[in-house]
């Protein structure tokens, strides 16, 4: 006999004292199923309840909670953080770079749970902070961050702060103890890993395709995965992060949570932007969207919902031909997400407007939309940029052929 999420959750509260260590699944409506998590993929995951089964879809799972606890940093212990390109964290001690990859010892692993078998490939990897226990050395190195340019970076600490030499870091030696290094102006180095005593920062190119994020898993040794997939099976957890990374745990023990709100999540249409948007010259007067608006938030020009494709949409912006809106987000955020289209209301099929986006400066989207063609889901990195720039124009500057960005958001 099926379940509903309804009937699941109804006996789920029946269950939940005589259940030990149970499950549970916190939904975007604020209800929690408690059982046991029997299936996780890109569809959603799967809850068992006494003999209730349910299918709970990815889209309404806000966190699934195991049960499990981070382990905390022992007091007076040095940690060292690897940074993925996805945004993906892994807490370490002792680290090795052995050709094009880095071999890494977990700090932290609790009685009776095994550690996980980590592939890391060099060229998924942005950055490896020594003393990332430490505040004082974490605020040093957003700030070598913040004024890194476009090579790789060896990090020496000193007395006044961290120091660097620029150049390309090739990989390391078969001890995994030294890295062939090109300086800058072409000549080759051997140099100690264990000199670089800030850390190491890699430029790595940008990948020409992000793959969609599914959640982000957090276990209890410490690390923060950018999941792209998650498979369980009785042979135990594998995390595919969006960066391509494996991690294989030996049983979901391993895990605390699978987050599928990833943290903090800004919409476009909460934000206030610098908006440059010309006037309307006398001759064009009522054929533009209201020129004191040159975009709305959250709703059409009428107050209607946002629609593409069939679907409705709570949050997103329609934004006018001519218009730049510019967001300041600060480097703090890994990815933009949206769905672009134009309105399906308009009432000339041929309409058509381009849409541009801009990290920092620099083109990472630009399509001419047409209101014939399907709305198109774009997922762009955002890792570092400080400033978010969406350009929309057209030839003819008409009321139909406005812009909706459904979803617009970025996310850390």
């Amino acid at each position: 006999m099926p379940f509903t999420c309804r009937t699941v959750f109804a006996i789920a509260i029946t269950f939940v004292a005589s259940v030990a260590l149970a499950d549970d699944i916190t939904t975007t409506a604020g209800k929690k199923l408690v059982g046991k998590l029997v299936a996780i993929d890109a569809q959603g995951a799967t809850i068992l309840a006494g003999e209730a089964r349910a299918l709970v879809s990815g889209k309404d799972i806000v966190v699934i909670d195991l049960g499990g606890k981070v382990t905390p940093l022992p007091k007076d212990v040095r940690a060292n953080e690897i940074e993925l390109t996805d945004g993906s964290t892994f807490r370490c001690g002792k680290f090795l770079i052995k050709g094009r990859k880095v071999e890494t010892e977990l700090l932290t692993v609790p009685n009776g749970i095994q550690a996980p078998a980590i592939e890391l490939p060099l060229g998924a990897v942005f950055s490896i902070m020594r003393g990332a226990e430490d505040p004082k050395n974490r605020d040093a190195w957003k700030k070598v961050l913040g004024n890194r340019g476009k090579r790789d970076l060896y990090i020496v600490r000193e007395p006044e702060g961290l120091n660097f030499v620029q150049g390309t870091i090739l990989g390391g030696d078969d001890a995994g103890t030294r890295l062939n290094f090109e300086k800058e102006d072409g000549g080759k180095d051997a140099l100690l890993l264990s000199r670089a005593t800030g850390g190491l920062v890699f430029s790595q190119p940008a990948p020409a395709q992000v793959p969609q994020t599914l959640c982000r898993v957090i276990d209890v040794f410490g690390n923060s995965l950018v999941a792209q997939a998650v498979q369980l099976s009785p042979e135990g957890l594998i995390v595919t992060t969006v960066a391509g990374v494996v991690v294989k745990y030996p049983t979901a023990t391993g895990v605390a949570k699978f987050d599928y709100a990833q943290g903090n999540v800004a919409y476009l249409s909460d934000l206030d932007p610098l908006v440059d948007s010309p006037g309307v010259p006398a001759d064009e007067k009522g054929l533009r969207l209201n020129p004191v608006a040159p975009y709305v938030r959250d709703h059409g020009l009428s107050g209607e919902a946002l629609k593409l494709g069939g679907d409705t949409f709570v949050k997103g912006l329609v934004v006018a031909p001519d218009t730049v809106l510019t967001f300041n987000i600060g480097g703090d955020y890994r990815e933009f997400k949206a769905i672009v289209g134009v309105p399906e209301s308009s009432p000339d099929a041929n309409l058509e407007a381009k849409v541009t986006i801009e990290a920092d400066g620099q083109v990472v989207f630009t399509e001419t939309l047409r209101r014939k063609d399907k709305a198109k889901p774009i997922v762009l990195d955002m890792k570092g940029v400080k400033q978010l720039r969406v350009i929309v124009d057209a030839d003819l500057s008409v009321n139909g052929n406005r812009v909706i960005l459904a979803d617009a958001r970025v996310q850390k």
